[in-house]
């Protein structure tokens, strides 16, 4: 009894070695397990990182004298330039599944540069200063004025210095004057050395007073302040009309300077122009204009807030002047550049496509003229050159 007893004890330590050995094995794969799931990740992040040509950050403060961005991590792209012989695909894409992409794009830029302070816009004397309580402008990038007197706070009008393909500061964008804003919008023309005004706004649209009428209706000189304001000219177009002011300081009359005033009078609030080929064609017109101008000063660009169609004027001037220059385009980099200087700037996502369909026109334009200059040139898939024909422009 006592062998038996013995032989059929022994396997009970063999059985525990056996578990125990399972056990860190089981345990030495799950770690295996763990560490190559690591490394694939690690590689992927990389391979995403070398793939992607955008620039990403988490703060979107911009210092604008020294041009560079703060807090810089990889977090959030800053543009997304694109070829203009990849635009038609690339459109394409965004506009696939009822604008799925291009309305996550527009999404993407919602709360670009709105952690900045608005300390002067907000102070009691000047509220009333401003025509809408959330389009104010940014202390950084706000437009000053000099002092009057012994008032501290007359240096202050709602305007944002917005940057250009050529300058730091080549646009001014503000809303339309009211009736107590009149004698500082003049002021700012006059200190900021400004000759060129473009309005895209009327100054009543669906009843509803958007923009103070802040200019002589007629040859008589007005006074606004210490500036006195002439009409030289008035040419009336259909879709848009040009004038031409003369404006010189009360106290110096034999200095006066000539400002021209674009007013686009065919674009709706909060909406787009009928056409891609009106508002191209003005933003062309005004650009000639402001390339012949005796000095580099900076262009004024208002609507009613200031923000939703003078954000949508800049970004298709500057776009217009990427595809003449270096042949690329980058809608989402010029609104994520003028949304770092003042808020809301392209306000709907009904602007921002109209500024792709712009391009698109503008390529399919000249594609037709390419084909008309030589017959044998490829022919746009559901291309119909009778829309286009009309659109074509020479020189560009």
């Amino acid at each position: 009894m006592d062998v038996c007893v013995l032989l059929f004890s022994l396997p009970e330590p063999l059985s525990g070695v056996i578990e125990g050995i399972s056990a860190g094995m089981f345990l030495i794969g799950m770690l295996i397990a763990v560490i190559s799931l690591l490394v694939y990740r690690q590689r992927v992040r990389k391979v995403a990182v070398q793939e992607s040509p955008v620039v990403r950050m988490s703060m979107w403060k911009q210092g604008p004298t020294s041009g560079m961005y703060v807090g810089v991590r990889s977090s959030r792209r800053i543009s997304s330039p694109v070829k203009a012989a990849h635009f038609e695909s690339h459109l394409t894409k965004l506009q696939a599944d009822s604008n799925y992409l291009l309305s996550e794009e527009f999404e993407d830029l919602k709360d670009v540069g709105r952690n900045q302070p608005l300390d002067a816009a907000r102070l009691p004397e000047n509220r009333g200063k401003n025509r809408y309580n959330n389009i104010l402008p940014y202390d950084s990038t706000r437009v000053k004025l000099s002092y009057l007197e012994d008032d501290p706070c007359s240096d202050f009008i709602n305007a944002s210095y917005i940057p250009g393909n050529n300058f730091r500061r080549e646009y001014i964008a503000t809303q339309g004057p009211l009736p107590g804003t009149k004698d500082d919008f003049w002021r700012m023309v006059w200190e900021h050395n400004v000759y060129n005004v473009v309005m895209v706004t009327q100054c009543v649209e669906k009843g509803r007073v958007k923009c103070d009428h802040y200019w002589p209706a007629d040859r008589e000189p007005l006074y606004y302040g210490d500036l006195v304001v002439q009409m030289l000219s008035e040419s009336v177009l259909a879709e848009w009309t040009i004038r031409e002011f003369k404006i010189s300081y009360e106290g110096r009359p034999s200095f006066p300077r000539v400002v021209r005033h674009f007013h686009y009078t065919v674009w709706p609030d909060h909406g787009v122009p009928e056409t891609t080929q009106s508002l191209i064609e003005f933003v062309r017109t005004v650009r000639d204009y402001i390339d012949r101008a005796p000095s580099t000063g900076a262009t004024v660009v208002h609507c009613s807030a200031g923000v939703g169609r003078t954000g949508t004027f800049m970004v298709l001037d500057r776009v217009l002047q990427q595809l003449d220059s270096i042949g690329t385009v980058d809608v989402y980099g010029c609104v994520f550049d003028l949304r770092l200087h003042r808020s809301h700037m392209v306000q709907t996502e009904y602007q921002y496509s109209f500024l792709h369909q712009c391009v698109r026109d503008v390529l399919r334009a000249r594609k037709l003229r390419s084909e008309q200059e030589n017959p044998l040139y490829p022919i746009y898939e559901n291309f119909n050159p009778d829309y286009y024909r009309d659109f074509v422009y020479t020189g560009r």
